[in-house]
């Protein structure tokens, strides 16, 4: 009977850190992985309350996730459970971060590729403005580079806000406002009324809202077209790619 009472309290607490998650604006898949990975705590240490876990315990957590996970899942698990003992301490259910002092695992970073300012401007005076795919591919290309969005972020753009040129977006961590220059937000203006988009998803594609992976394959082939290298990180077709 008393680990019941033990695990509907433990419960209570990840329901209560879902809702905190939530509140503060973090994407649904990132609130799963947070809550995957404290729950995968409590499994191996078994700790009886919040109150008993211990760095080692942690430590040891860390260890056996080295042998199975990358460093870089292993180091967003570890942000799960520093996020999950960081609110118990806001809410007074700890006084100490027993995950303060147990090192974040390191993994390397694969930088993001670059264009030129150079080929920027090939690749914008590729497109021909004068028709549907050439107006909105100008105007896609010109919101990448001015605002350094990425792809997913760029197709869960609705319409922006005319007034304040900006527009929030959904992206890893949560929604943001991102706002755009003059001469972007006139490229977007212009695309949107070739395209009679008035409400609902802001980009286009031929058979209904562009994806991911149709923004991928749009710069690819405005890259043909202005005869500029592409350079992308995230292969299109799921497979790695040589850099």
């Amino acid at each position: 009977m008393k680990n019941t009472v033990r695990a509907l309290g433990c419960d209570r607490l990840f329901e209560s850190f879902e809702l905190s998650l939530k509140a503060d604006g973090l994407r649904p898949h990132t609130i799963s992985c947070y809550l995957r990975d404290v729950r995968r705590f409590w499994e191996f240490a078994q700790p009886e309350e919040p109150k008993s876990v211990t760095p080692e315990q942690i430590r040891k957590f860390v260890t056996s996730l080295k042998g199975q996970l990358s460093p870089k899942t292993v180091h967003e698990a570890q942000m799960g459970l520093r996020r999950f003992f960081r609110f118990l301490v806001a809410e007074g259910e700890l006084t100490t971060d027993p995950s303060k002092s147990v090192r974040l695992t390191k993994f390397r970073v694969t930088p993001q590729p670059t264009y030129t300012l150079d080929e920027v401007k090939k690749l914008l005076d590729s497109c021909r403005v004068s028709t549907k795919e050439g107006v909105r591919n100008h105007a896609v290309i010109s919101v990448l580079f001015d605002t350094g969005v990425r792809e997913s972020e760029l197709v869960s753009m609705g319409i922006p806000d005319w007034d304040n040129s900006s527009v929030w977006v959904d992206g890893k961590t949560g929604q943001r406002l991102v706002p755009f220059g003059t001469n972007t937000l006139r490229s977007i203006d212009r695309y949107a009324r070739k395209w009679h988009v008035v409400d609902g998803e802001l980009w286009m594609g031929k058979y209904g809202p562009l994806t991911r992976w149709g923004v991928l394959q749009l710069v690819q082939r405005q890259c043909a077209k202005a005869e500029v290298e592409h350079k992308v990180s995230t292969p299109l077709d799921g497979r790695p790619q040589p850099k």
